[in-house]
């Protein structure tokens, strides 16, 4: 009698000990799949037009262009939508028409730059029935590297009688730093989830790029038969400054 007890004892231990340990690992398998699901995240290509100019009244806009790769991820796991982070690579362009007409004079500036975004916050906002339209304002900052030169020369409007002419000597002109740090702050609206729309403005805090030069002014008087020469200096600088639109395509699915 009592070895039929302690074997119906055993028996119940052994079941309770295996249905226990099923559990376990079964919860064990649970916890494991979640946290072996991945961040959300976008990895996107995206291109197009620009203005760009310096930060001074001086200097007016110039066409350029910008293309790059970029990736964003959600802070939280399983999250579509909310607080990300992201970087971008591209090359782009910087420039600036000067024109001084008065005096003959122009110079229209523009180059390519290896441009960079290390990091991005954005907050990405879902609309619509299935949550595939999303609004997305994002900032960061920016850096710019260059293989850029500045440029000298001479230039003369030719003398013209009865009327000032100029002539004059640029002593530096162009772009003379080969770095640009800056800030970028923007919008993207994504269609369907897969095709974005993006407008950012771009701003360096650095100074890239001067006109400096000497020029005379030559006047004819008519009076005493003679050519008076007035000497003037221009020294204008500037940081960039752009107007961005892109359009880009989301790779991952």
């Amino acid at each position: 009698m009592k070895q039929r007890i302690l074997l119906l004892l055993l028996a119940v231990f052994l079941v309770g000990t295996t249905t226990n340990a099923q559990i376990v690992t079964s919860k064990s398998k649970l916890v494991t799949k979640v946290k072996k699901k991945p961040f959300e995240k976008t990895i996107y290509l995206a291109g197009g037009g620009k203005l760009n100019t310096l930060m001074n009244s001086t200097f007016s806009f110039k066409p350029g262009y910008e293309a790059a790769f970029g990736y964003e991820q959600n802070f939280k796991r399983n999250k579509k939508f909310g607080s990300q982070f992201g970087f971008e690579a591209g090359i782009t362009t910087i420039g600036y028409d000067f024109d001084q007409p008065k005096m003959g004079y122009n110079h229209s500036e523009s180059a390519p730059v290896i441009c960079f975004s290390p990091f991005t916050y954005s907050y990405r906002v879902g609309f619509g029935k299935n949550k595939k339209t999303w609004f997305e304002p994002y900032i960061g900052p920016r850096v710019g590297i260059g293989f850029l030169d500045d440029h000298s020369g001479y230039w003369d409007t030719g003398h013209v009688s009865y009327e000032p002419y100029f002539e004059g000597y640029e002593n530096e002109r162009g772009f003379d730093t080969k770095l640009q740090v800056g800030m970028n702050i923007g919008f993207r609206l994504w269609l369907a989830g897969r095709v974005s729309i993006d407008l950012s403005y771009q701003q360096g805090f650095n100074k890239v790029a001067e006109e400096e030069f000497d020029y005379h002014v030559y006047t004819y008087n008519a009076f005493t038969n003679s050519v008076s020469k007035n000497t003037k200096y221009v020294d204008e600088e500037g940081r960039t400054s752009s107007i961005c639109l892109r359009i880009g395509i989301k790779l991952n699915k």
